[in-house]
């Protein structure tokens, strides 16, 4: 078993719980009891197990109302119930799958019969789960991609166009002006592209990450460099103080993504003769990475919906720039493919505070 699957064994009768919960724990997974049907419902407002083992005749609550109570749950409602109990009439059966159970095991049951039907339901949830995370980054792919690249690339056909038929001067300073703007929007659209490709493959579990000691301070001259173009046109100074010596365990190519997005948006959202800072700082187990900019700041209400609700959000710039990123959308899954975790403090006209944690040791 790749990971210790948590399993919630719903039964009054003590010696049944004993027999079943040394079989699962032989198998090497984690067991939890609960002697009646509030028990249970108590204990699934707290954890919530992989699979749930659910006598139906019980005293007070029996099984198919504990089984109708966790079905109306958002959270609970995915995880596989199978019912075990002595009752064998069609009905009975019949009943408990109406409810929401996904099988049934009648007593007294045969050891690897019990194992092979856990172990199914167990994996046919996961590739439920699965399944369900693809639909959801598919749908955000397609939100981004129908926002933020073709709205540049249409962009973009529509000067080539007036180029190619002739209708402006290529010796006039307007057709060098539309010629830095076309550039300035392909880089753009070639970096939000290449930022869906390593999230995209993160999500997908295609993506190999190497986690190492890596020094943070090259890491962050590296971002800075391929930036500073951008902070120099709207004449934002960026000061690093971060120690030579300042290492951290992740890995470089997903962590290399994360700064430079962040700083992009601190860059976009920051007026012109604005400063950006960014400050190392080591934790007990952790090294902090702040990035702290004179912008504009964020409302609760954009902090919330990134955050919180996990949505992608885009608005362009101070200087009316376009993304060029994902942003904290995807800098919060990608900090937390490399074990470490993220803060952000915003105040709307008093710029951005954004904090990364990584891990000092494996």
């Amino acid at each position: 078993m790749a990971t210790k699957k948590h399993i919630l064994l719903v039964d009054d009768c003590f010696i049944n719980c004993g027999i079943t919960a040394s079989i699962l724990r032989d198998e090497g997974y984690s067991v939890s009891i609960a002697s009646d049907g509030q028990i249970a419902l108590d204990f699934l407002q707290k954890q919530e197990p992989d699979l749930i083992l659910l006598d139906v005749v019980m005293p007070g609550m029996n099984g198919l109302e504990v089984c109708r109570q966790i079905k109306l749950v958002d959270r609970l409602k995915d995880i596989p119930v199978i019912f075990v109990t002595n009752k064998k009439h069609p009905d009975d059966i019949v009943e408990g799958f109406k409810v929401g159970g996904v099988d049934y095991i009648t007593k007294p049951f045969i050891r690897n019969e019990l194992l092979i039907r856990v172990e199914n339901h167990i994996e046919l949830a996961d590739s439920k789960k699965k399944i369900l995370e693809m639909n959801q980054t598919r749908d955000k792919l397609y939100s981004i991609l129908a926002h933020d690249i073709r709205s540049p690339l249409s962009s973009i056909s529509m000067v080539v166009s007036t180029i190619n038929h002739k209708l402006i001067d290529p010796s006039s300073d307007a057709f060098y002006e539309i010629i830095s703007d076309v550039d300035k929007s392909t880089k753009n659209t070639l970096s939000l592209l290449e930022n869906l490709l390593v999230w995209t493959k993160s999500q997908s579990g295609t993506i190999s990450f190497l986690y190492e000691h890596n020094n943070l301070l090259k890491l962050i001259q590296d971002c800075v460099g391929l930036l500073d173009g951008n902070a120099k046109a709207k004449k934002i100074s960026i000061d690093i103080d971060v120690d030579e010596n300042t290492y951290a365990y992740f890995d470089e190519v997903t962590v290399n993504a994360v700064f430079r997005n962040i700083l992009s948006n601190s860059i976009k959202f920051t007026p012109e003769h604005g400063t950006i800072s960014i400050v190392s700082r080591q934790l007990e187990n952790e090294q902090e990475i702040s990035f702290q900019d004179s912008g504009i700041g964020m409302s609760e209400d954009v902090i919330r919906r990134i955050f919180v609700e996990n949505q992608h959000y885009t608005t362009n710039g101070t200087n009316n720039e376009v993304g060029s990123g994902l942003g904290l959308f995807m800098v919060k899954d990608l900090i937390q493919k490399n074990n470490g975790r993220l803060s952000v403090a915003s105040e709307k006209g008093k710029g951005t505070l954004i904090s990364v944690f990584l891990p000092i040791a494996n």
